[in-house]
């Protein structure tokens, strides 16, 4: 693959945190990845509960539609002393960010005032993916300082929400309330931001949704479709104008505002199962995830997964599991081609990073 033709790598350097090439700016990550050494994550996506207070139709985590994360238990939550004591590990470690999402809802979990405040004071950066609905009072006023904070939100109109969140249209109004306070409140610094999940119910309607979170003062929206195992199928009645919709939304494009989408690209190539030509990822050494059930997961799409888990920190530290033998071997051992059949949101990445690593004589400059 020639990425120099595929990319603008300078345009990705400078994308932010949805550059692709984020991590060559981390040279000695890099460096302990070429030489298969295990150090500490840049980052860690947490999932403190898998409780929630919505009830979205398309949920991957809802048995009775997805089988995505067949092994998740509605009931799991990490307890607090754990949660505390993985919080102290990072700290220590020297983990850069933490994301708190589901899972289920993250601000529905008791302890995470605590847990931000604990992440704070260590010094990692905070970020958040909510359905907004508790977003309010002192776990709010804390994420007003996090690095960005995004909601998923899917509708315009209480009708809409009702339908697809299986809430009463009384929580709608709340929930706006919840989103223009904190559009108003947050730091300057912290990214305000909506993923959209494009479904049957309102791929009419989502220039009317990117209205509406410009409206309320979100900073951009991107759209993403529904994901099942049978994706084609369900989509194609609607992909056209959903795309068309998508495209009439980027013209809400302005200084304050953006509009971006994953949607189109699925159709360009996804089958329900993707093929991988490399066998490492790096990814999971760098960006892994602890998850309700105290297990931790290569990534996101191997959460609740028994193939895709590191191991458990139920009896041990999080510090201890990670630089542990047995993690040791699970990285060496672990062969993409194998185990991840799916859309993965890190495959370029690892395209990437496959790539450089292989370049032995290369130093990142010449191969950017």
């Amino acid at each position: 693959m020639d990425h120099k033709k595929d990319f603008d790598l300078n345009q990705g350097i400078k994308g932010g945190k949805y550059s692709i090439l984020k991590i060559f700016h981390h040279p000695e990550k890099l460096a302990s990845l070429k030489e298969g050494r295990v150090t500490a994550p840049l980052y860690i996506r947490i999932k403190p509960t898998n409780g929630c207070n919505h009830n979205c139709f398309y949920c991957v985590y809802n048995p009775e539609f997805s089988s995505i994360h067949p092994e998740s238990n509605r009931s799991d939550m990490i307890p607090k002393e754990k949660m505390f004591e993985v919080l102290e590990n990072l700290g220590d470690m020297g983990v850069k960010a933490v994301t708190f999402s589901g899972g289920g809802e993250p601000l529905t979990y008791p302890y995470i005032i605590e847990s931000l405040k604990r992440a704070l004071d260590s010094r990692i950066k905070i970020s958040m993916i909510t359905n907004g609905q508790e977003l309010t009072g002192e776990a709010a006023e804390l994420l007003h300082q996090a690095h960005w904070v995004r909601v998923s939100l899917d509708y315009h109109s209480p009708s809409i929400f009702s339908q697809i969140r299986n809430k009463s249209e009384k929580d709608f109004y709340q929930l706006k309330k919840n989103l223009l306070e904190f559009a108003e409140n947050k730091d300057s610094r912290c990214d305000f931001e909506v993923n959209c999940v494009v479904s049957h119910i309102n791929y009419k309607n989502l220039v009317d949704i990117a209205k509406f979170c410009k409206d309320i003062g979100i900073a951009n929206i991107r759209f993403a479709p529904v994901w099942k195992k049978d994706f084609r199928t369900y989509h194609v009645p609607f992909k056209d104008e959903a795309i068309a919709q998508i495209e009439k939304a980027k013209d809400l494009t302005d200084s304050s505002f953006g509009v971006g989408s994953t949607y189109e690209r699925y159709f360009n190539k996804s089958t329900g199962s993707e093929k991988r030509d490399y066998s490492r990822c790096f990814y999971m050494e760098t960006v892994p995830v602890i998850a309700a059930d105290q297990n931790v997961y290569t990534c996101h799409n191997n959460a609740y997964k028994s193939e895709g888990k590191i191991g458990s920190i139920m009896n041990q530290s999080f510090k201890e599991l990670w630089f542990s033998p047995e993690t040791a071997s699970f990285f060496k051992n672990f062969d993409t081609r194998e185990v991840c059949k799916h859309e993965c949101s890190n495959d370029e990445k690892n395209r990437i990073l496959n790539e450089w690593i292989a370049c032995k004589e290369e130093s990142v400059a010449d191969f950017v």
